[in-house]
């Protein structure tokens, strides 16, 4: 039992030192993470091996599907957070690392960055909708966050627009314009905020919560993107950037940036 627990932790720890390095998640999850897979492993081997008396190379073997129903849970929870933030604070509406956050300036098109590689997002390029300059954030989620997406800030939806993908890697240059994704535009009486949903390849799809003219609060539920994802969140120049690049931040919980009351 000792040397399959060892085996593993050990297992577990290679993957999330993987994701570390290649997502910058945050190692916090490392230790809770493994934390719980070390004493499904244990439970799952003690009844396996020592209760019903099975081999052990069963019991190995009932690891894997244990493990993947633990991944699912985790994938497709809906955590009951409260929201903290004043009325002049803007709360992250993923969980996620933030890979950049940048000015789009007067002249410029609306664009998302993936790895360098630069797509228009043509559903808010040649509007008026978010007014310019405005600032940029992107927010990249891994399969270990939430990823369930809430409303930053208290408004109605003016724009709710759905564009269907190709389904390439996020690594190509074409996958932010050909990728699935999902556009909120969010308005109140003090400004507005733009709210892109990106899927990753093979992603199934992005379910929305909501439809364009209704009023949403901060932190409400807008929507879900299954599997690999990011969201980019587009906030007015104004705004007091409260976060910064390679930040762990969380939706409903951490505030991004402050307006001026």
């Amino acid at each position: 039992m000792a040397l399959h627990l060892l085996i593993v932790v050990l297992t577990s720890t290679i993957m999330y030192l993987y994701l570390h390095c290649k997502t910058h998640m945050n190692l916090k999850l490392l230790l809770i993470d493994n934390l719980i897979v070390a004493i499904l492993a244990w439970i799952t081997g003690f009844v396996a091996f020592d209760v019903f008396a099975l081999s052990v190379v069963v019991s190995v073997l009932v690891i894997p599907i244990i493990a993947f129903a633990g991944f699912q849970l985790r994938f497709w929870r809906t955590p009951n957070r409260k929201v903290n933030a004043g009325e002049n604070q803007i709360v992250s509406p993923a969980d996620g690392n933030v890979i950049y956050i940048n000015r789009i300036e007067a002249n410029s098109e609306f664009i998302s960055i993936k790895n360098g590689r630069i797509s228009k997002l043509h559903e808010l390029t040649g509007t008026d909708i978010i007014k310019k300059p405005c600032i940029q954030i992107g927010i990249n989620m891994t399969p270990f966050d939430v990823h369930r997406n809430c409303s930053p800030c208290d408004g109605k939806i003016i724009l709710s627009r759905h564009i269907h993908g190709k389904f390439h890697s996020l690594k190509e240059f074409v996958s932010m314009t050909e990728n699935e994704r999902h556009t909120y535009v969010i308005k109140n009486e003090e400004y507005e905020v733009g709210v892109v949903q990106i899927a990753s390849k093979r992603v199934r799809r992005i379910d929305s919560y909501v439809e364009e003219g209704q009023s949403v609060k901060m932190g409400d539920w807008i929507g879900m993107i299954r599997f690999g994802s990011q969201v980019d969140l587009f906030l007015p120049i104004e705004a007091k950037i409260q976060v910064k690049t390679e930040q762990q931040v969380y939706a409903k919980k951490t505030i991004v940036a402050e307006m001026d009351k």
